[in-house]
C-alpha cells in the first residue's frame, strides 16, 4: 500500500450527477466518524440560492470560481469526507488540490443505469435529456480517472443503500488504510 495515500485524511468523492456521491459520502463519514461536507450545499448556503439559480443569474464561470474557493478551504480539513459536484474535475486547479490534499474516490457508474434509476422529481434535468448525461460521461470520464486515487465501478442497484455502501466500503478499505 502506498504510504503517501495512507497518511492523507480527507476523502474527496467524485462522479457523475446522480451516481450516489452524497449518499455514500454521508454514510462513509458517519461510519468513519469523519466530518461530512457537501460542496454544492455549502455553495448554495453561502450564495443563498440554488446551484441552478447561480448558473442562470451569475454564470458557470462564477460558479466554478466559488466551487474552487470552497474546495480549497475544505481541503485543509482533516478527517473529512467531501462530496463534490459532478463538474469539480473540469478545473486543473481542483484536480491538483484533491491530489495534493487527500484521497480521491471516483464512483464510476454507467450513465444508462443512472438514467433509469434516477427519480425524475429529484433530477428533472437529467431525466428529460438522457443524452446530456451520456455526453457528460464521455467528456468527464477521462478527467475523473485522471483525478482518482481509487475508481469504484459499480453498475447495479441493490435493494437498499446499506448493501451498496457495504460493497463500496469493502472495495475502498482494501485500497487505503481506513479505520472506524
Amino acid at each position: 500500500m502506498n504510504n503517501k495515500i495512507e497518511k492523507k485524511k480527507t476523502l474527496f468523492i467524485i462522479g457523475l450527477p446522480g451516481c450516489g456521491k452524497t449518499t455514500l459520502s454521508k454514510i462513509l463519514a458517519k461510519y468513519l466518524n469523519y466530518n461530512f461536507y457537501d460542496l454544492d450545499l455549502i455553495i448554495e448556503e453561502k450564495e443563498k440560492m440554488k446551484i441552478s439559480q447561480i448558473f442562470k443569474m451569475r454564470g458557470e464561470k462564477y460558479f466554478r470560481e466559488k466551487e474552487s474557493e470552497i474546495l480549497e478551504e475544505l481541503s485543509e480539513l482533516k478527517n473529512s469526507v467531501i462530496s463534490t459536484g459532478g463538474g469539480i474535475i473540469l478545473s486543473q486547479k481542483n484536480r491538483d488540490i484533491m491530489k495534493k490534499k487527500g484521497i480521491t474516490i471516483f464512483i464510476n457508474r454507467n450513465p444508462d443505469i443512472l438514467i433509469n434509476n434516477i427519480d425524475a422529481s429529484e433530477r428533472p434535468l437529467l431525466t428529460k435529456d438522457k443524452n446530456k448525461l451520456i455526453e457528460l460521461s464521455k467528456e468527464r470520464e477521462p478527467l475523473y480517472k485522471e483525478s482518482a486515487d481509487i475508481i469504484f465501478t459499480h453498475n447495479t442497484w441493490e435493494e437498499n443503500i446499506e448493501e451498496t455502501f457495504n460493497i463500496f466500503y469493502d472495495y475502498i478499505k482494501n485500497k487505503i488504510s481506513l479505520s472506524n
